[in-house]
């Protein structure tokens, strides 16, 4: 034992002695251990050291969760503060602990720094000025300092209700499921927590709300509006899963493919037969993953209705179709939404269970490869001029190198959207490339071709808005579907468009709604978790000195949780975080650009010409505003006309496109652990790099698995994931490393810049936006498609930065933190 130690429990014993006759009584009145109102009823403590044991030391637990040796306080300012890990001899330490922060000076600094007077504390202000912790230890501390005049403060001991946990997570239930579990159909439902978002929820508390809500379905018909009662609730929510699972945009859109030509599918593989292990390889080979329910499909010779639907199995984003009899038809439908939104975690094909249930849904596709599919497809299908054969037939290959969607696991929805709207009309959305408005928009000129990592839908139902930069509300559902039926998108006038979106948007939403997160598999380190859960929600970044000059956000405490939302019980229960507990898990923060400095392509991939103009638009909702006029109440001039008035003469919708903050939404965190790689592009492959961004490379690649020909992403939680950093375990690499022409890869004069060929794409991407698709030539050396497999945070649109005030944490907060996120 330390000389200080033993200094200590000597002073404390004869403190003790001296306090044996302190007599009193406490009425029971004051607050709880959370500032809240405390039980009453208890007896006036007899002696500081009874006062300690009745209303000190459960507060002491609090500290305990990171001032012991090992936790995230055992560091040079934090050790001046120490207890025990079991809670011995707590009455010694924090005696100890109170003279080397010199007395009481005349408010100890045990004080100050946990009622937040003195910064920065990592554990925040746990005991606001008055509340019963802090009046509690403030008697404690007078004792220590007079032990003649104890008897009298003990008088005003406040007894103190139990702490909240710290861990506890509804992995992004909404309140509508767990409410309906055991109520009739005819129960009404609760309030959606995501439309209490309007300017003043939540001011100045902890957690900072900016992404308004927008009530969008005000003037649209009954069969559009949000569920009202469980049974309305469970009733949309079967008909948006039928609708995603078992037919939707795989019946509706598009011609199909006939199950004999999937099964050929293995020819632009460069084998000769067809591999038993087929559809693993077909999986593997497109990034189309397992579908954690039954999704058949006829094998070669087989009837489809002689074996309920066929013994394949195809992977999420297809579906073979039925006629109006319910009869399998042997015609393959391809789903847009699950070819983004049907991701995958863990590997059955290795005895790993799917990390990605039914329940679970929709996390983002960071796998899918888009460029491979489509040369195959060309390959496949498209007959060569003047010969009446395919390439397939004979035996051409073809690299297409698409630039635009050349990386695997990312998309470029927001760029898809924008021709859209560039090319159909505002108002009905039907044909209408209006050049006045094609002028208008590049007339401001803006980045089209980045690219994103897709979210995951279970978070849906704790976001205000949608989209990384927070576009449109939440109940804005008509842009849900945009991919819903791409085989009637192009008509002239777009009405079966609109009915199709109208009849499905609420139930595909109410789906979505439903979903829940996964829970993490491995071990958590459940003291290590609790660290993380504090720091999470009460460490103030920009009070490091590390962050001074960086720009601070635009409200909260600073914390990870002030962008991010609350999760812990302790926190969503305290009313200095949220207004409401209700508000649990609810992110709803735009950081600015200069504040979060990430890749800056997508949040500006909207001009803003484009986001006035939005805001005029079918998808706003415009239905009921003054002056709207419907599109089958104008001339067919009148309607190819209009689209070219500026917006601000256009009407105005319910729900328009964000237009105050510029920046990011931070998106809410349940099952953050199973959406790897991180940051709006993908750049970043695991949470420890997030938060660290010193450690994040340029150049990476995934682990590959490989299947005869075939090559993809390993799925594998044993194999590919990362369970201490979270995230994909990878390669780091040199321009040299990746493959095909190295003049294409390589920047001769500085090897970490972006190549010529980047520096051409962005100028051009930047000033004449489209046209970086067409001008740029692909790599078709051998190998150049591989380039697909790699991130290049060099590229235009796929930087790596941004997010770095997380930088200032120590390595032992930053592991607290990661495991902390394990648990939600």
């Amino acid at each position: 034992m330390r000389q200080t130690d033993i200094a200590a429990v000597v002073g404390w014993c004869l403190l003790t002695a001296m306090m044996g006759g302190c007599s009193g009584q406490y009425d029971g009145s004051g607050t709880g251990g959370d500032g809240s109102a405390g039980s009453g009823g208890s007896a006036r403590a007899q002696s500081a050291e009874e006062h300690f044991a009745n209303n000190v030391e459960a507060s002491l637990g609090f500290c305990r969760t990171c001032h012991v040796p090992g936790g995230v306080a055992d560091v040079e300012d934090g050790r001046d503060f120490s207890l025990s890990p079991t809670g011995a001899d707590d009455l010694t330490h924090l005696r100890a602990s109170w003279e080397r922060l010199g007395g009481n000076n005349p408010t100890s600094r045990i004080l100050r720094m946990a009622s937040g007077q003195e910064t920065p504390h990592s554990g925040g202000a746990v005991w606001s000025e008055g509340s019963a912790p802090y009046r509690n230890m403030e008697i404690l501390l007078a004792c220590f300092a007079d032990p003649d005049g104890c008897g009298a403060q003990l008088d005003d001991g406040v007894v103190q209700d139990d702490l909240l946990p710290l861990l506890g997570s509804s992995r992004a239930r909404h309140p509508w499921k767990t409410f309906c579990e055991d109520q009739p159909d005819s129960a009404a439902l609760p309030m959606d927590p995501r439309s209490m978002i309007r300017p003043g929820i939540n001011q100045d508390k902890a957690v900072f709300f900016n992404a308004w809500y927008e009530d969008c379905h005000e003037h649209q018909p009954e069969s559009m509006q949000e569920p009202a009662t469980c049974g309305e609730y469970r009733a949309q929510r079967d008909a948006g899963q039928h609708w995603f699972t078992d037919g939707g945009p795989t019946v509706d859109g598009g011609a199909g493919t006939d199950a004999e030509t999937f099964n050929r599918s293995w020819r632009a593989w460069g084998l000769s037969e067809r591999p038993d292990n087929f559809d693993e390889m077909y999986r593997l080979r497109y990034g189309m993953n397992a579908a954690p329910y039954d999704n058949p499909y006829p094998l070669p010779g087989e009837d489809p209705n002689a074996t309920d639907g066929g013994s394949g199995q195809l992977p999420q984003g297809m579906r073979q179709r039925r006629d109006e009899n319910g009869n399998w038809t042997g015609v393959i439908g391809r789903n847009t939404c699950f070819m983004c939104h049907g991701g995958q975690i863990g590997d059955p094909a290795n005895g790993e269970p799917l990390g990605i249930q039914f329940e679970n849904l929709g996390p983002g596709n960071h796998n899918t490869d888009l460029n491979m599919l489509v040369q195959d497809g060309v390959i496949r299908l498209l007959p060569v001029p003047g010969v009446p054969m395919t390439l397939e037939q004979l035996g051409i290959g073809l690299n297409l190198g698409l630039l635009g969607m050349d990386q695997r696991g990312q998309n470029n929805a927001v760029g898809g959207f924008e021709l859209v709207f560039m090319i159909t009309d505002y108002d009905s959305v039907g044909i209408n490339p209006n050049p006045v408005k094609l002028a208008m928009n590049s007339a401001d000129p803006h980045p089209t071709v980045e690219q994103q990592d897709t979210p995951a839908w279970w978070n849906y139902s704790h976001r205000s808005r949608k989209f990384f930069d927070a576009g449109v509300s939440i109940d804005s559902t008509r842009i849900l579907m945009a991919a819903g039926d791409t085989g009637g998108l192009f008509t002239a006038d777009g009405e079966s468009y609109r009915d199709y979106a109208d009849a499905h948007a609420r139930n595909a939403s109410t789906f979505i709604t439903s979903l829940e997160s996964p829970e993490y598999p491995g071990d958590i380190d459940t003291a290590l978790a609790e660290q993380g859960a504090i720091l999470f929600h009460s460490k103030d970044l920009w009070a490091l000195e590390a962050n001074q000059d960086k720009p601070e956000p635009l409200g909260g405490n600073g914390s990870c949780a002030s962008c991010h939302g609350a999760y812990s019980p302790r926190y969503v229960n305290d009313p200095a975080y949220l207004e409401t507990p209700a508000l649990e898990g609810v992110a709803a923060h735009i950081s600015p650009l200069e504040v979060i400095g990430t890749d800056r392509a997508r949040a500006r991939e909207l001009s803003g010409y484009l986001r006035d103009a939005y805001s005029t638009t079918w998808w706003a909702f415009p239905e009921g505003q003054p002056g709207w006029k419907a599109p089958e109440d104008k001339s067919r001039a009148e309607e190819l006309a209009d689209d070219g008035l500026p917006p601000s003469q256009r009407v105005e919708g319910a729900c328009g496109w964000e237009r105050g903050v510029i920046g990011y939404q931070a998106p809410p965190l349940y099952g953050v652990w199973a959406t790897a790689p991180y940051l709006h592009n993908g750049s970043v492959p695991t949470l420890d790099q997030v938060l660290n961004s010193a450690e994040r490379p340029a150049l990476w690649r995934r682990p590959i698995k490989e299947l005869g020909p075939v090559e993809g992403f390993d799925l594998s939680m044993e194999r590919a994931y990362d369970h201490e950093r979270v995230g994909w375990k990878h390669d780091v690499l040199s321009c040299s490393d990746l493959p095909g022409l190295i003049l294409l890869n390589c920047n001769p004069l500085a090897p970490e810049a972006p190549s010529i060929t980047q520096m051409v794409e962005g100028v051009l991407n930047e000033t004449l936006n489209w046209s970086a698709i067409i001008s740029i030539p692909p790599d078709v050396t051998p190998g150049g498609i591989d380039k697909r497999l790699v991130y290049d945070a060099r590229q235009v649109g796929n930087g790596n930065e941004g997010h770095d005030f997380a930088d200032a944490l120590t390595e032992q907060e930053r592991r607290a933190i990661i495991e902390y996120l394990k648990t939600l």
